[in-house]
């Protein structure tokens, strides 16, 4: 079951009994993918951050586990399919909120796959260092919906190149190391 709508991603962390919205679990699983997670830990650590430990049921699992492939292979891919999933509405209240959730949560996963991700410099530091701010974004209550939506559009095009830079970063290395055991 391939799960593409946001109600069908809203059912399974309802299923999987977590108390994260959207935005927050798929950052979450984003930052895990870029920042180079290939193999089964994610379920571990997810487990850890999201269930206080505890594994979850089968069905909502394999439902979880096809969905992650699904996510990672659409970093992968050469049309570029990855992208964010933020509140659909036309609410720029929302999309900011659902920006900072998203971003703060993806930082949380890559910093998990990647523990001395502070130690980053040049663009891969300064990107870092450009989430971190996103993830703290604000409003003030005079501010105006069109114009958060408007910000917000940019914000979520740039968050959505950023990731795959640094999917493409931190995955480079692993990629690097399988084609080297190949022998011709």
């Amino acid at each position: 079951m391939v799960i593409s709508k946001s109600n069908e991603f809203k059912q399974l962390i309802s299923e999987l009994q977590i108390e994260y919205n959207n935005a927050e679990f798929h950052g979450f699983l984003s930052g895990l993918i870029a920042g180079g997670i290939q193999d089964q830990s994610w379920q571990t650590l997810t487990y850890q951050f999201t269930n206080d430990g505890h594994a979850f049921s089968q069905a909502p699992l394999a439902k979880l586990t096809e969905f992650y492939q699904q996510l990672s292979e659409s970093f992968d891919d050469t049309n570029t399919l990855f992208s964010l999933w933020l509140p659909e509405d036309e609410d720029g209240f929302a999309l900011a909120d659902g920006i900072a959730d998203w971003t703060g949560h993806f930082l949380l996963g890559l910093g998990l796959a990647q523990p001395t991700l502070q130690k980053e410099t040049d663009e891969v530091g300064e990107a870092i260092d450009d989430l971190d701010e996103i993830s703290r974004l604000g409003y003030d209550d005079e501010d105006s919906s069109e114009e958060l939506l408007e910000a917000g559009e940019e914000i979520v095009e740039y968050l959505r190149v950023v990731t795959l830079f640094l999917h493409n970063h931190f995955s480079a290395p692993k990629m690097a190391e399988t084609d080297k055991k190949v022998i011709h």
